[in-house]
């Protein structure tokens, strides 16, 4: 038998063979796995795979999860990792598996290989870190986000929680009355929840990091949809750009004024946001009913919200450049109910809510693809559709299908978006002028059973930027709701009124996350910034309107657009069309079937239109 003696010769071959092994084992390994985080090695050498966090993902807890290998035929001796270019961790070793504390905003993750050349090599990870909703202040705590306590849900129960912890979490488990329902070690809870029964629970979100286990619960009643057979004609009516706090931001104030609780998320006052020149600004009450017009399309959306910070809405002014208010602070700005007191009025008295969202975050087009089809079909911009209309079906397809009737009232000629889409081609006729609304009203056994009402975008009406918002509110008062609330198809309707997307207007809350509707990715073009179509867009007005609507209401519990084919598809046993509006909560939460509380509707003050509609004085004070 051979055996290696202890001459230098034979010492020197031994360290050779060992360093040829080792290279051979730098190169063949291709598979990393720490702490159940498993990924493959880039094959080039030398070179660093980040495992976690992915490219443009969003970390939702800090600190954040950072696994990451190198390639190398020279031996890896150290592996540093560095958080907007600045050193935050280092290790002897040719990976790295820790964790990495990082504030609310976007980041740049980059890990660096050193060899034993002196050789370096690195990866960077552009990322966000960005706590679901607001966090509690105090350390070891979980805060609920969704659903919102004592809130009616529909299945699958969407629960989605925010842990506040200095040191990395273990698990996370969800108990159910006592029960484990689901668990995770991935560091957050984001889950739809399909194993509850229609019943009352009482929810548990625990989570255990090596000092133990803190937890936090939320009550929640999962509905059976009982008694919505009430409700015989749904009515949806989408206007145009509004924020929630733009509209809806001093809503809890005027609840107050009534004797009603200050339960809403509204406009933070003290929040100082800088402009385009680096001044501080905060919200202000408008002094004009109307403004020049801003930019929410997708990238300007995706900067304003700015991984979280929620603070670059003047910034993105500059896409729609103004001498009146050349530094943007006119997205800061705000009404209350001395300028819309119909709406205040409607949305006190009836219900509303501090967590619906635009579908995604771009402008109108994409928003209102998904308020039709339950998805935007990877689009983000307003593109023009192909010959014959976007054959992509609607709610109104499905519809058709299922043997329920339907009808569109167009407001201004030739103005109806429904022309964009193949369902035009079979279904024209069932675009009526709105001339016809008062009159159709007065049947209800014929009155169809879904109604949509196209915003009067071309006449001014549609409360868009640009627009008199007073002139806006005043037609929907007088021309749609008003012959709604004295027909005889009152008491079997609900009229659900809000907004395509938020307008690049000022919104204090971080969007949703949302089931993605499908698997096609953004059409994002070269410069474009990255995002997906799992989160939602920002807060946008709601006000849910019918004879069954509990008074006073105010929900917290995630929605978007899509829940309005959630509760056209549940009330008349019609097919989802994507993931998106199939996982959407159906709006039961609404509605208390026990007796109609408002067969005689409440009384409304008259929409004034003699505001000042001057955009000279559209800027914050001071500026």
């Amino acid at each position: 038998m051979f055996r290696f003696g202890t001459s230098m010769a034979s010492q020197r071959c031994i360290a050779e063979v060992r360093y040829a092994l080792l290279v051979l084992a730098c190169l063949c390994c291709t598979t990393l796995t720490a702490s159940s985080q498993t990924c493959q090695l880039k094959t080039t050498d030398p070179s660093v795979t980040v495992c976690t966090p992915a490219v443009n993902g969003v970390a939702t807890i800090s600190p954040v999860h950072v696994v990451a290998g190198t390639t190398d035929s020279i031996p890896v001796t150290t592996v540093q990792v560095y958080l907007d270019n600045k050193l935050v961790f280092q290790v002897n070793s040719n990976a790295v598996d820790t964790f990495i504390p990082m504030a609310t905003g976007n980041h740049l993750l980059t890990v660096q290989g050193w060899d034993r050349s002196g050789r370096t090599f690195k990866t960077s990870v552009p990322m966000s870190m960005t706590p679901p909703c607001k966090l509690k202040a105090a350390n070891r705590t979980v805060a609920i986000c969704t659903p919102g306590a004592g809130a009616t849900v529909s299945l699958p129960v969407h629960l989605v929680a925010g842990v506040n912890d200095s040191n990395p979490l273990s698990s996370i488990q969800v108990l159910a009355d006592g029960k484990q329902v689901f668990s995770t070690t991935a560091g957050n809870l984001d889950v739809y929840l399909s194993n509850l029964t229609a019943a009352s629970h009482t929810l548990v979100v625990r989570a255990t990091d090596a000092s133990g286990s803190f937890s936090s619960s939320v009550k929640v009643n999962v509905t059976n949809n009982a008694g919505l057979s009430n409700i015989r004609h749904i009515i949806f009516f989408v206007q145009e750009n509004r924020s929630f706090d733009n509209y809806f931001g001093r809503l809890g104030q005027y609840r107050v004024s009534k004797g009603l609780p200050n339960n809403i998320d509204g406009v933070p006052l003290n929040v100082v946001l800088k402009n385009t020149q680096g001044q501080p600004v905060s919200p202000f009450p408008f002094k004009t009913v109307c403004h020049e017009n801003l930019s929410p399309f997708w990238n300007e959306t995706h900067t304003d919200v700015d991984g979280g910070l929620m603070d670059n809405y003047m910034l993105t002014t500059t896409s729609v450049p103004s001498t009146i208010d050349p530094t943007g602070t006119r997205a800061m700005g705000y009404y209350d109910q001395t300028d819309l007191p119909f709406y205040y009025e409607l949305a006190a008295q009836f219900g509303t809510s501090d967590r619906f969202y635009a579908s995604v975050q771009s402008n109108t087009n994409a928003n209102r693809m998904y308020l039709f089809a339950g998805t935007s079909f990877g689009h983000i911009r307003p593109d023009p559709p192909p010959s014959g209309g976007w054959p992509q079906p609607t709610i109104f397809d499905k519809l058709d299908a299922a043997g329920v009737s339907w009808r569109y009232y167009n407001q201004d000629p030739g103005g109806a978006y429904l022309f964009q889409w193949s369902t035009f081609q079979r279904d024209s006729s069932k675009i009526v002028p709105i001339s016809q609304w008062a009159t159709d009203l007065q049947n209800e056994a014929t009155l169809p059973s879904v109604i949509f009402i196209e915003r009067a975008g071309s006449s001014g009406r549609d409360e868009h930027p640009g627009n008199n918002i007073q002139i806006g509110a005043s037609n929907t008062e007088l021309n749609i709701l008003r012959p709604l609330l004295t027909s005889p198809s009152w008491a079997t309707s609900v009229f659900i009124q809000t907004y395509d997307e938020a307008g690049a207007l000022h919104d204090h809350v971080v969007p949703a996350s949302m089931i993605a509707p499908d698997s096609t990715p953004p059409m994002l073009q070269a410069g474009d910034k990255p995002g997906d179509f799992a989160h939602s867009g920002l807060r946008i007005p709601l006000m849910v309107i019918s004879p069954w609507s509990k008074p006073n209401y105010v929900s917290h519990t995630w929605r978007d657009l899509t829940s309005i084919l959630r509760l056209i598809e549940t009330r008349f046993n019609v097919p989802s069309l994507t993931a998106r509006d199939a996982a959407a909560d159906n709006m039961m939460e609404f509605f208390d079937f026990s007796s109609p509380h408002w067969l005689t509707p409440p009384a409304l003050p008259t929409q004034p239109t003699n505001g000042v509609c001057n955009n000279n004085l559209e800027k914050a004070p001071g500026y």
